[in-house]
């Protein structure tokens, strides 16, 4: 059978080809468009990477009258010990690290300070960071990040001056520029947290403790992120005050929750597709293709009725003709599917050689826009490969759908064959 199969399929080549055509280019668009979308979700957790977490909280505060001194970053609103610790109460918590942005507006110049526990998650991601001398091992050592360091002539062991106090440079940070929560110098957490404590015209528009922080980040698996945010939502929301609207729209005491899915929209839009999106692609695609290699089915089964039908007269059974028809479309079947597996390796080589771009929204990494020249300076953005690569999952589900077609065709192959009649077919011929 499968040797005349094969004499069939070679001498009808023209015939057939267009189903092995169809048949691969389903295969393609469904694996390229389902790893495609796997790798837009992949792509909205690396700007997590700079933090070992998945989830980051922040709270929106008051505007400050007077900008001078030491500020809360951005107009955020501390976060109390007590909603922390409620949160890493969380039982898919994994872990809970916090830090705390300050702005500070020197006579010299203005600084990003960033309040760090070297000893968490987050102060251990920066520490592997360092490129030059040691972590600060007392509250009046500082790291200087690269870039500051170089513009201002900063040197290990030199003293630098914040807010009237001086501090000694400890070391260095190489850093991108671009990562989600960045800063020109980085402190103690204790430190930071005194400084903002003692600042009068902070606390004039935010009441500060001295273990408050304004930016708390979170490890969750990415399975449990959505129900984690939920949990947070319901802690956070007793704690919340609504007393008017922050420079950028956000209501004054609210919390900000920023999980993967905040990214998706930051993604360049070309490679923008949502889960829906495919799914209706893919059901077009599926219902397209099943009535194309369908009606080509039929119509090959009607030219070869002569051929049948005088099967049938020498003593063919109804049932070997159709185990003749099935090994031959599932010959085109997997041919087609092989061929178009192949296209899609390469379309997923290709694809993974492009570069995606993923906004960081300012809060997160913010910039007085006032003090630039150009305010779009402020703006931040990150660049990376497309994490795009070839999934058994879609690999498999794919040749399930051909195969689906694959069954359709052959359910009207035998309609088609159980309905000729050796004697109609020969008086007609």
């Amino acid at each position: 059978m499968l040797h005349y199969a094969m004499k069939e399929l070679l001498k009808r080549s023209k015939l057939y080809l267009l189903n092995v055509m169809v048949i691969g280019l389903v295969t393609l668009m469904v694996i390229t468009l389902n790893c495609l979308g796997a790798a837009y979700k992949e792509a909205s957790r690396l700007p997590f990477d700079d933090i070992r977490g998945t989830i980051i909280i922040q709270r929106n505060g008051n505007v400050p009258e007077n900008i001078s001194g030491v500020l809360l970053s951005c107009s955020l609103a501390p976060i109390h010990q007590e909603v922390i610790s409620r949160i890493s109460k969380i039982d898919d918590v994994r872990d809970l690290s916090t830090a705390l942005s300050l702005w500070v507006f020197d006579e010299e110049h203005f600084k990003r300070v960033l309040g760090v526990n070297w000893s968490d998650n987050f102060g251990k991601k920066l520490a592997s960071k360092l490129i030059e001398g040691s972590i600060p091992k007392t509250d009046r050592e500082v790291l200087a990040e690269k870039t500051y360091a170089k513009k201002n002539a900063l040197e290990i062991g030199r003293k630098i001056d914040i807010s009237g106090q001086q501090f000694t440079v400890a070391g260095f940070i190489g850093t991108a520029g671009n990562e989600v929560v960045a800063s020109d110098i980085y402190f103690n957490l204790r430190e930071a947290q005194e400084m903002a404590y003692q600042s009068k015209n902070l606390q004039e528009v935010e009441a500060f403790d001295k273990t408050d922080v304004n930016i708390v980040f979170i490890d969750a698996a990415y399975p449990n992120v959505a129900a984690v945010t939920q949990q947070i939502k319901q802690i956070v929301t007793s704690d919340e005050s609504k007393a008017g609207k922050t420079p950028l729209g956000q209501t004054i005491g609210n919390y900000t929750i920023y999980t993967p899915e905040s990214f998706e929209s930051q993604i360049s839009a070309v490679f923008r597709i949502s889960d829906k999106l495919i799914w209706i692609i893919s059901l077009v695609i599926f219902v397209g293709s099943a009535l194309i290699v369908a009606r080509n089915t039929i119509h090959n089964i009607l030219e070869r009725r002569r051929e049948f039908g005088i099967m049938k007269a020498v003593g063919f059974r109804s049932r070997d003709i159709m185990r003749e028809v099935s090994i031959e479309t599932f010959i085109q079947v997997l041919v087609g599917f092989v061929i178009g597996l192949i296209l899609s390796a390469s379309a997923i080589v290709a694809l993974a050689h492009t570069t995606i771009s993923i906004a960081i929204p300012w809060e997160l990494s913010p910039y007085p826009h006032f003090l630039l020249a150009n305010p779009n300076e402020a703006n931040v953005a990150q660049t990376h490969l497309l994490p795009i690569k070839l999934e058994l999952l879609y690999v498999l589900s794919s040749f399930l759908i051909i195969l689906v077609i694959g069954l359709i065709t052959s359910f009207l192959g035998t309609w088609q064959i159980n309905r000729l009649k050796p004697m109609e077919v020969m008086r007609y011929e």
